[in-house]
């Protein structure tokens, strides 16, 4: 087990302070837990990843790492796995020009990671980077937070990008997760979406629909006049860097407590949320029942406001 990533009884995930301080080391500990890797390092890269050949020996594969993922222009985050360097797993947060983090996984060994567990890591990735990226840089550069107009696009009922907005020099990584990019919607982005358009169109004219999701609210509206539909999307990141992971550790939250937590963030009624779990509608308002009690909360909004931050802000 990796020094620092700890399963407790239920089992929650936390970490030990002394040996990964901060949200990365938090990030780490889970992913090290999903991989199973034997140990970790991180490194973080406020201004950008440093020139190769301004780093000694032990910093270079980073910073060859990070250069080759801005060379071929790597969405993040991202994850890769160096089988010749032993059996090393990298997972980048941020944007290219800063702030990054770095978590490296190992494992000991010539075998390297296993293809169920890279996959499985690369799911949790899929899942959770966005939420991840918020939380990492959060406290990397508080300055970003929520602090530019929200990312604005319309797109046509397959979804495909008609009209964007040119990435602005300032843009933080948060933004740049919500772009479209070559000619798609962020891949984040897409099922919501769907969904969103199927509401619309059972709609009023003239409203418009939105979701609230673990990292961020998105808002749909179809746009006036012309005989093909095409929505105008609004992209707003969250405020706060309450995800599914940092609820789960501030309230106590069991790791199916946490599952359930995030397809309540979807939208999803109780027979979706057993369905998508694969556990009975019962079992599933049983789970809600004890999210709303273990978060002092009456509702389902009310559990949402709290788990994403907004009621502490209206609340000062």
């Amino acid at each position: 087990m990796t020094a620092g990533a700890i399963v407790h009884g239920n089992p929650r995930f936390s970490v030990r302070e002394d040996d990964a301080p901060g949200a990365l080391g938090y990030a780490a500990d889970v992913f090290a837990v999903i991989a199973g890797a034997e140990r970790y390092e991180l490194r973080s890269y406020l201004t950008g990843a440093p020139s190769p050949r301004t780093c000694g020996e032990s910093e270079r594969e980073w910073a060859a790492l990070l250069r080759d993922l801005h060379l071929r222009d790597e969405a993040l985050p991202a994850l890769v796995v160096r089988s010749r360097t032993g059996g090393a797993m990298f997972l980048v947060f941020g944007r290219h020009g800063g702030p990054l983090g770095v978590i490296r996984l190992d494992v000991d060994g010539t075998r390297g990671f296993r293809p169920p567990q890279i996959a499985a890591t690369r799911r949790f990735l899929d899942e959770h980077g966005a939420a991840l990226t918020h939380w990492i840089v959060d406290g990397a550069a508080p300055q970003w937070r929520r602090s530019s107009a929200p990312v604005m696009f319309v797109i046509d009922e397959q979804l495909r990008p008609v009209l964007a907005e040119e990435p602005a020099l300032d843009d933080s990584p948060l933004h740049a997760l919500y772009r479209p990019r070559n000619g798609h919607a962020p891949p984040l982005l897409a099922g919501t979406l769907t969904q969103l358009i199927g509401e619309l169109a059972a709609s009023p004219r003239g409203v418009a629909v939105s979701r609230a999701l673990p990292f961020a609210f998105v808002r749909l509206a179809r746009l006036a006049g012309g005989s093909s539909p095409f929505f105008l999307v609004s992209v707003e990141p969250a405020r706060r860097r309450a995800t599914v992971l940092r609820a789960m550790t501030r309230y106590g939250l069991s790791r199916r407590e946490g599952q359930v937590l995030g397809e309540v963030l979807r939208g999803a009624s109780s027979t979706e949320i057993g369905e998508s779990l694969s556990i009975s509608g019962s079992t599933a308002t049983f789970h809600l029942k004890q999210l709303l009690r273990k978060t002092n909360s009456r509702n389902r909004t009310e559990l949402t406001s709290r788990v994403l931050g907004w009621e502490e802000l209206t609340e000062r």
